[in-house]
């Protein structure tokens, strides 16, 4: 089957603007949008709907909020409290659950696409990027690349953390070696 030449520069045309496109979405960092927040005793459902007060503290699509009695009503006095909150990232849904006394920060400058660590060579480890997006505050992450963070998911194999991720929409990635600390900010990296 053969092609005309307009179609094959139409194919052409659609092809070298595809790369275009994809810079241009990661040009913008997520929208952020809070669906759902909770505060209180979890554990026994003791809580009371804060989403409107969360909704309100969004500021350029991020949220950074310390988490205590005096910030919401105190629904179970007397229990250790914690916020649950449900949110998206350009759609994608994600949730985050946060201890009284520490701060809520959801970023979107910097976003972690994927963290693994193990013997990367050999393909031995642990997806941790959970665990990895869980440290992130204010735009910055810092996470020591060890057992005592990650558990040993390769024994007696030398281990390395690799972090994929976006800052101010730039795709990046980032290896350090077992017992570094791996670094990641507007600052410089």
């Amino acid at each position: 089957m053969r092609l005309s030449i307009a179609a094959t520069l139409a194919i052409i045309c659609l092809a070298l603007t595809l790369p275009t496109r994809a810079a241009e979405d990661l040009s913008k960092n997520p929208k952020l949008v809070i669906t759902s927040a909770v505060y209180g005793d979890l554990a026994n459902d003791k809580t009371v709907d804060v989403l409107k007060k969360v909704s309100a503290a969004v500021k350029d699509d991020n949220l950074n909020l310390t988490v205590n009695k005096e910030t919401f009503t105190d629904p179970a006095p007397g229990t250790a409290k914690k916020l649950k909150v449900g949110y998206t990232l350009d759609g994608l849904y994600y949730t985050k659950t946060v201890d009284d006394g520490d701060v809520c920060d959801i970023s979107t400058r910097l976003f972690i696409s994927k963290a693994f660590y193990g013997d990367i060579a050999g393909k031995k480890g642990d997806d941790v990027t959970d665990q990895v997006k869980k440290l992130i505050l204010k735009n910055s992450l810092s996470v020591k690349a060890d057992n005592d963070t990650f558990g040993d998911p390769a024994p007696n194999a030398v281990k390395k953390l690799r972090v994929v991720y976006t800052f101010d929409g730039m795709r990046k990635s980032k290896i350090v070696a077992e017992n570094e600390t791996l670094t990641i900010s507007d600052k410089g990296d």
